[in-house]
């Protein structure tokens, strides 16, 4: 009876674990998905004249990205937009993108790997996303004769724009909008909104889906640090965020601010809808930060 028992115990256990690894793989596969959401309006809308382009992700010529060149006079500078998560070039942000113009800067943006009308290609949680910006720049330097630019993300868009400005000496300010230091922290609640699988579920796979991505999508979760990122750069960044953000809590940026170089530039909102609308509802100080802080960066 007690080697029943005990073989028994085995088979639970051992189905336990099967299960696990399985969902962990499963739910992996999902949340490295994109969901593509197409843009909805263009600068044309905004009676702004621009360019269709494509280009390569750096050393990546099987990626194709997709965008708009958005050119001004007298260029005070360029910048180059980064969108966040299943956004796309302009993702509901182009008033914002319009007033960046009509401030005297020239803006390209473009959709990621994997968004909007760029090639299809899974999420590579800002690593690999790191040289669709690095791409955008060559294109810039190759076709525009342009050589230093500035960045500006939201979220997703944010850390990718920290991860790229190390790899280069062309990126001359960073701003963040609402950016995250600790994936792992943020994992359960990304996966449920991303996949049928329930918060509390996704709570205990965690272990499981950090190690599932280096499995399946050679990428480790924890290895995304723009925290440590930022302490390397040589240049004053700028980060924003609203400070009853729920999807990434603000507690992310303190972390990042707190490493970042000196004379960095920290600004929290208390007026936000919801996650990542710090601009929709403080614009006129929101485009105040933003023409100081790439006025001197260009200077």
């Amino acid at each position: 009876m007690t080697k029943i028992i005990f073989l028994s115990a085995i088979i639970f256990f051992s189905l336990i674990i099967v299960i696990y690894i399985g969902l962990s793989l499963y739910i992996t596969n999902l949340a490295f998905q994109v969901k593509i959401n197409l843009p909805e309006t263009n600068p044309e809308e905004y009676n702004i004249e621009f360019e269709e382009i494509e280009f390569f992700s750096n050393e990546e010529e099987e990626i194709t990205l997709r965008g708009w060149w958005i050119p001004t006079a007298n260029s005070k500078g360029t910048i180059i937009w980064i969108h966040g998560l299943d956004a796309n070039r302009e993702g509901e942000k182009m008033e914002l993108i319009s007033e960046i113009h009509s401030l005297g800067f020239s803006v390209l943006t473009f959709d990621l790997r994997g968004h909007g009308y760029s090639d299809e290609a899974p999420l590579g949680l800002g690593l690999r996303e790191k040289n669709d910006v690095l791409g955008a720049i060559q294109y810039l330097k190759e076709n525009k004769n342009i050589h230093n630019v500035g960045v500006m993300g939201l979220s997703y868009g944010a850390v990718i724009g920290i991860l790229a400005a190390e790899e280069t000496n062309s990126i001359v300010g960073v701003f963040a909008d609402s950016p995250y230091y600790n994936i792992p922290e943020l994992l359960a609640k990304e996966v449920s909104d991303r996949t049928p699988i329930p918060k509390f579920i996704a709570n205990l796979l965690k272990f499981g889906i950090i190690k599932s991505s280096i499995i399946l999508q050679g990428i480790n979760i924890e290895d995304i640090a723009p925290q440590d990122t930022v302490s390397n750069l040589n240049f004053p960044i700028i980060i924003v965020h609203c400070e009853n953000d729920e999807r990434i809590p603000v507690s992310h940026s303190d972390v990042i601010s707190s490493n970042s170089p000196k004379k960095s530039e920290y600004q929290k909102f208390e007026i936000c809808e919801e996650h990542g609308k710090a601009y929709e509802g403080n614009k006129d100080t929101y485009m105040k930060y933003f023409k100081e802080y790439f006025d001197e960066r260009f200077n």
